[in-house]
């Protein structure tokens, strides 16, 4: 299936700016095909920062876990996971578990040693406000949300993306700040620049490959 064409078109220190120009992307998308077009995010934090994610509505929940923490947090979480969800662990020791976020599961880990956290939401179908609800719980964390869409006449490989705090997407090392990034099929990169024209941002460098 290959990769779409992934351009940076805009990159500020105004959150409200960089959403604003995602808003204008969400006008233009085609509304007239039958294709699914969703909308999603993915929260880098830790687990004492969880509190003010819960009103995101229902997200999954990975916790990275250092081996010296790994038994007492397992021990701690049980009572509260589904009986498929158990942490894996790598080859030095450490835990990794996906789980559904829970108030009491949130309640558990702010008892514990902080640890690296991630929250994602499931995709949810366009129109909807869950992204503003994600930006709003953000503060400094680094997030990104990702509007899967149809451009007119183009319905493959097509959307943009919103990097809060400096979170890093397609281009490494990531911009500090708040950046804008559209996908479009890659044999047609004057997508790209139309659609900054068109939302007041600019193709800044090269493309990456995207989704």
């Amino acid at each position: 299936m290959g990769n779409s064409a992934v351009y940076r078109i805009h990159t500020s220190d105004d959150r409200e700016a960089a959403y604003a120009m995602a808003q204008r992307l969400v006008a233009l998308r085609s509304i007239d095909c039958r294709c699914p077009q969703d909308v999603s995010a993915r929260v880098e934090t830790d687990s004492h920062d969880l509190d003010r994610y819960l009103g995101v509505g229902p997200a999954f929940l990975a916790l990275s876990i250092p081996a010296r923490s790994l038994g007492p947090v397992t021990g701690a979480l049980l009572p509260h996971l589904p009986a498929g969800d158990r942490p894996s662990r790598d080859g030095d020791g450490n835990g990794y578990l996906v789980t559904d976020m829970t108030p009491h599961i949130v309640a558990v880990l702010r008892r514990l040693p902080r640890i690296d956290a991630e929250v994602s939401t499931p995709e949810h179908p366009l129109p909807n406000t869950v992204a503003r609800t994600v930006l709003a719980a953000t503060n400094t964390d680094p997030a990104s949300i990702s509007w899967h869409t149809c451009w007119p006449g183009q319905h493959n490989r097509c959307g943009f993306e919103l990097a809060v705090n400096g979170a890093e997407l397609w281009h490494a090392p990531a911009p500090a700040g708040h950046s804008v990034y559209v996908h479009v099929h890659p044999a047609r990169p004057e997508l790209a620049y139309d659609l900054a024209a068109a939302v007041g941002g600019e193709v800044m460098g090269q493309p990456a490959l995207g989704w």
